[in-house]
């Protein structure tokens, strides 16, 4: 897999969780204005997401696409830190690197039949 395609669904895959992150927002305010305002920043997370999804499959193929999916874990703990000032446990950590080193052995490993 070419390097840029990997900085690529990463990229992809940082925007995926914004949609949860807006929807929690929209659930912890009571003004509608705000929920209506963070629903539809969450379907437009989604649509971008969506968009560049079908870009990387032109690229990529299936399962190596997929296989980013699982780094959303990783950044949703990051968003988490970040934004909401949640604390980080050891299973977050151990999950993180574990999730990390699969995606990196899967990336590496389809090298050798490219």
């Amino acid at each position: 897999m070419k390097r840029n395609n990997i900085v690529f669904a990463i990229i992809i895959y940082t925007i995926f969780p914004l949609s949860s992150i807006f929807m929690k927002y929209a659930s912890g305010t009571d003004n509608m204005m705000f929920k209506l305002l963070f629903f539809c920043l969450s379907i437009g997370a989604l649509g971008i997401f969506s968009i560049l999804w079908q870009k990387l499959l032109k690229k990529v193929d299936l399962v190596r696409a997929y296989l980013f999916k699982s780094t959303t874990i990783i950044w949703n703990v990051i968003y988490g830190i970040l934004l909401f000032k949640e604390q980080i446990s050891i299973n977050m950590i151990i999950g993180i690197i574990i999730t990390t080193i699969g995606v990196m052995i899967t990336i590496v490993g389809g090298k050798e039949h490219e």
